[in-house]
């Protein structure tokens, strides 16, 4: 699969990367990253594939001179009478880091070595992506990723988890088994996440 952006700055715990396109020029075999949907990034000099799951998107102005400002239109006007207006806006991936590769095992936690700045970054096919959440600790790390909606994130993460899975229904007990012992002491918390992965609720 071709890669869909690059890492603008990293650390042991997450990274930041650039999409190299709008949301439109996604197609179905490389849809846009959403909130919750797993990435991942190889670095060519340290063999480390770092995996990570979007916490937050962030699309703004490329610089401080070319703010947008509001013109009334609907986006299909402006891509008709003012399409480069779209290439003065830059869209950002927040990814928490939650397991990585190196040689041919994966493993579950923070990587020994953050990506590097200019690694490209891409999408998970769906057996990669069963391969790296077959073991559910990687929950551990998405409970206390940054941002303000640690049970938000818990609990997409767990959902585009278990869409990559013909078995869905079996995969969501399994990680409501293993929530009920991460969150034993907090089972408001619990109750919170079980909700929003219940299959009637997405």
């Amino acid at each position: 699969m071709a890669a869909i952006g690059e890492v603008l700055s990293a650390s042991i715990k997450g990274f930041i990367a650039e999409s190299w396109r709008t949301n439109d020029d996604f197609k179905a075999a490389d849809a846009s990253p959403h909130f919750g949907s797993f990435l991942k990034s190889h670095s060519e000099e340290t063999g480390v594939t770092v995996y990570g799951v979007v916490y937050d998107i962030i699309t703004g102005p490329k610089d401080q001179h070319h703010k947008p400002v509001a013109l009334q239109m609907t986006r299909d006007e402006l891509k008709r009478e003012q399409p480069q207006i779209f290439s003065l806006l830059k869209t950002e991936w927040h990814v928490a880091c939650v397991a990585y590769r190196q040689g041919r095992s994966a493993h579950a936690g923070l990587p020994p070595q953050p990506p590097q700045v200019h690694d490209f970054v891409f999408v998970l096919d769906r057996e990669e992506l069963v391969e790296i959440t077959e073991s559910l600790e990687f929950l551990r790390l998405v409970s206390v990723a940054p941002g303000s909606m640690p049970d938000e994130l818990v609990a997409a993460a767990i959902r585009s988890a278990a869409r990559a899975r013909h078995e869905e229904y079996q995969y969501l007990v399994e990680a409501g088994q293993h929530l009920s012992k991460l969150f034993r002491e907090d089972y408001d918390r619990l109750g919170s996440v079980l909700r929003k992965i219940h299959p009637n609720t997405y």
